[in-house]
């Protein structure tokens, strides 16, 4: 990246100035030295400039080590029905508003509604920088993929919605002729990348080249890009696969599909059996459904849950103590608590899921007291018997 500034030098005059940013991958080397095996242990960093035929002077800004928690997809993510015939190359990377607002051909402006944060342990009032994900997929061949993913640990069903911002354009010098909705971007969520998932696929309208500005942020990021979708949708999706399957008898790994009711643009795809309750990953990527190899650049941000269920629930306790004189006592509990209940220090996250009943009594007795005192009999008798019913709010074959 390229970021050229206007200064005023020690004479009074004005000069502008270049600002050069290099990314290098650090796994990616061209040759290793000695018997180094892994970056376990870097002691020394140096920096060669060479080729240069004139004296140059340049300064040194900063060098960071930086790291994300998306890492690209390597295996294949062709159709079952086509063979792989691709070289397509994915470079991840971030785009933020303080260091690509002049970027070319479009530049970085902030999606609708979002604003940049304030540093609220700074004594002076210090906005963050903000960013996006950056995809930037070459030689994309026809019905191929690329993308990008993320492991978690996470419970979706406590929510409705979920959101995200897409952004596309034509990279600088590409000769493809690419179009709008000749790519789309894809959201996989589920348990692994290929067997048990949910796929909601978008397909991308191109933003024009030009300098935009805050104003023109629904140009930058679409709505038609957008990814604003029920997670409803996805589990109805999977019921209509699994009565398909009833009647048919086909295998839950073979691909289904059906267009969003309320985006009829718009691709659903479930296989397997992914369950919202328990999503260990989601895959962004980018397809081509156009006839020819393809090259395009995306920019991903503002990934988010919405509309918790906030249904709420109720829990009642009661107990009762019955003594008999010396003969005896019997004691009896009963607990119910409903879906939603919890206690006021939890979280809505750790609220019940599902209708507990449970019901306790025991009774203890010493039948020796019905004999005379001078018998010193002693027969104690003691009982216990305890029910528990639980029945979850969710079925996790439909979820």
């Amino acid at each position: 990246d390229k970021v050229r500034t206007s200064v005023t030098l020690a004479n009074g005059q004005t000069s502008e100035v270049d600002w050069y940013l290099f990314k290098i991958p650090i796994r990616d080397y061209e040759k290793r030295v000695g018997a180094i095996r892994d970056f376990k242990s870097i002691r020394f960093m140096r920096i060669f400039m060479t080729g240069f035929k004139e004296t140059m002077h340049l300064r040194f800004g900063t060098l960071e080590l930086v790291r994300g928690d998306w890492r690209g997809y390597k295996k294949d993510l062709y159709p079952i029905d086509v063979t792989p015939t691709t070289t397509a190359s994915i470079d991840v990377s971030s785009v933020n508003i303080e260091e690509n607002s002049n970027k070319e051909p479009v530049n970085y402006v902030l999606p609708p509604g979002v604003t940049r944060q304030t540093d609220p342990n700074q004594t002076q009032i210090t906005q963050q920088n903000e960013q996006a994900l950056l995809m930037k997929v070459l030689n994309l061949a026809p019905s191929d993929a690329r993308a990008v993913y993320k492991n978690i640990t996470y419970d979706m069903r406590m929510y409705k919605h979920i959101q995200m911002f897409v952004h596309a354009e034509q990279i600088i010098g590409d000769d493809s002729d690419l179009r709008d909705y000749e790519t789309t971007v894809f959201m996989r969520i589920g348990s692994d990348h290929t067997m048990n998932y949910y796929e909601y696929e978008i397909p991308l309208k191109l933003t024009p080249a030009g300098h935009y500005t805050s104003a023109e942020r629904a140009q930058v990021w679409p709505e038609e890009n957008m990814f604003d979708f029920d997670l409803e949708n996805l589990t109805n999706a999977k019921n209509n696969r699994n009565k398909r399957i009833r009647n048919t008898g086909e295998s839950m790994s073979v691909p289904y599909y059906e267009y969003d009711e309320t985006n009829k643009k718009n691709k659903i795809t479930v296989v397997g059996n992914p369950n919202l309750g328990e999503i260990r990953t989601i895959m962004i990527g980018v397809r081509n459904q156009a006839r020819e190899s393809k090259n395009v650049e995306v920019w991903v941000n503002e990934l988010r849950l919405s509309e918790f269920d906030e249904s709420s629930g109720w829990g009642a306790m009661a107990n009762m103590a019955v003594n008999l004189s010396d003969v005896g006592a019997i004691n009896i509990a009963g607990r119910y608590e409903t879906a939603g209940f919890g206690g006021i220090e939890e979280s809505l996250q750790q609220r019940r899921l599902d209708n507990l009943g449970q019901f306790n009594i025991s009774a203890q007795f010493d039948f020796g007291r019905f004999f005379p005192e001078k018998a010193a009999v002693r027969i104690p008798v003691y009982y216990s018997y305890g029910l528990e019913n639980s029945k979850p709010k969710y079925n996790p074959l439909d979820e």
